[in-house]
């Protein structure tokens, strides 16, 4: 049996209590430590799990286009109509082979995954009459009144909505907020199948497109 017989002992046993005390904190510690991050990897590795992938078109988006985009282009003189909407991963890959590994032309510079027609949010147009012979940068300009965005695909043909959202992001499972109409007479003018005007743009605070 150990026996204290004097205060240097003391001091000894004392110094010796407090060193194992904090050793045995400083492992408690560090094996917290060690949980906690295993923890936040394990929430990483399922916040980066590829979320499942939608199979039509996002229709906040699609009444965006159809409620605002082609009816003020029509007031310019435009005759717009969807040449394009939701694609699978398997058709993006398609179009972006054309030119590549299959006869074609080049068509898009986004493989399957990487394109925001893949998850519901792009379309691409084209006049019923003209084609392609076409205004963009007047076009460029509805599309941002509208509260869509040009094309970043190398498609002047092509209009979307990100909401500053990246590809990758859309990938994992991220939406942009929902859009809303510049004003109610849009809405109210789809709804009972009338043509929009001037004067609805003009209410609308909206500018003159061709200036």
């Amino acid at each position: 049996m150990f026996i204290l017989k004097d205060k240097t002992n003391w001091l000894y046993l004392t110094i010796v209590i407090i060193l194992a005390t904090f050793s045995i904190g400083g492992i408690l510690f560090f094996r917290h430590q060690l949980l906690v991050e295993d923890v936040i990897a394990m929430e990483s590795f399922n916040i980066l799990r590829p979320a499942p992938l939608p199979t039509e078109i996002n229709q906040n988006f699609l009444t965006q286009v159809n409620d605002c985009f082609i009816p003020v282009a029509a007031l310019y003189g435009y005759t717009l109509r969807i040449s394009s909407g939701f694609r699978t991963i398997a058709e993006q890959d398609e179009i972006y082979n054309q030119g590549r590994t299959v006869n074609g032309h080049l068509v898009t510079d986004a493989q399957g995954g990487k394109s925001i027609h893949n998850y519901g949010y792009a379309v691409d147009i084209v006049d019923r009459w003209n084609e392609y012979n076409i205004d963009w940068k007047k076009l460029a300009k509805i599309t941002t009144f509208c509260r869509l965005e040009p094309s970043e695909e190398g498609d002047i043909s092509h209009v979307e909505y990100r909401g500053g959202i990246s590809t990758r992001d859309f990938m994992y499972g991220s939406r942009p907020e929902p859009l809303t109409l510049p004003c109610e007479i849009m809405k109210e003018r789809s709804e009972l199948k009338e043509k929009l005007t001037l004067k609805d743009l003009k209410n609308c605070g909206a500018p003159n497109f061709s200036n």
